[in-house]
């Protein structure tokens, strides 16, 4: 069963109008009385298409709201900006898994380098990965992905509850160590392709991001983030 999100609610109807009218016109061509999911301010209903007349809007009657558990904890994932398609995997599993906030991040030892003019472009595209990837997943919510950071000392307007740096170079504290606690938000960062600079851990330990290593094994940066959110699923987090 497809799902989609929608902002408008009229009595016991849904009026979707955005992109995901395509989608439903002209890719799967839905018609009416069937049967889809659509998620209204983090809840979900049953809902069946009643009206694909007009040429920018699908009209939905509500059947029923469906019973859903999400998590309480709010993730947020710091990464380094990876090479497209690697970066583009990177934003579809953390979506599948979870994450609720991505802060795209310029290191020292990125390979990437993005047109200032080019930004608001890269962000809306990104955004739309999310997007796809979120009902792809069935999830209630859409990650956001923020602004680019440039400037490390800037996450300080970022911090959560627990914040930690996954760096290669920590032997002895481990993931683990640190998702037993108690906690209502997490923010981690995970670096780019070519690691994250001394200089930089530094600037990270004066904001408040604490060390942590992910294994004996050194992961890829496009792995690292599906590691630690699927450790949070596992923790129950």
């Amino acid at each position: 069963m497809f799902r989609y999100f929608v902002e408008i609610k009229k009595d016991n109807y849904f009026i979707i109008n955005n992109n995901d009218v395509h989608h439903i016109k002209n890719v799967v061509k839905l018609k009416n009385h069937e049967i889809i999911e659509c998620v209204y301010k983090k809840e979900v209903y049953q809902t069946k298409i009643i009206d694909l007349t007009l040429e920018d809007t699908v009209v939905v009657e509500i059947i029923n709201k469906i019973e859903t558990t999400i998590s309480n904890i709010k993730k947020v994932l710091i990464a380094g900006v990876l090479r497209e398609q690697k970066w583009d995997y990177l934003l579809q599993k953390s979506t599948e898994l979870g994450v609720d906030e991505i802060i795209p991040v310029i290191f020292k030892r990125n390979v990437v380098k993005i047109d200032e003019k080019k930004i608001d472009q890269k962000l809306q595209r990104w955004q739309a990965i999310c997007d796809t990837a979120a009902k792809q997943a069935k999830r209630t919510t859409i990650p956001v992905v923020n602004n680019l950071i440039t400037n490390l000392k800037d996450l300080k307007n970022n911090l959560c509850d627990l914040n930690l740096v996954a760096w290669e170079e920590e032997k002895n504290i481990k993931l683990k160590t640190y998702l037993t606690q108690d906690f209502n938000s997490i923010s981690f960062i995970i670096g780019c392709e070519g690691g994250i600079d001394v200089s930089e851990i530094k600037i990270l330990h004066e904001i408040g991001f604490k060390n942590v290593s992910l294994g004996n094994n050194i992961l890829r940066a496009e792995t690292a983030p599906v590691y630690v959110l699927s450790s949070l699923i596992y923790e129950n987090k």
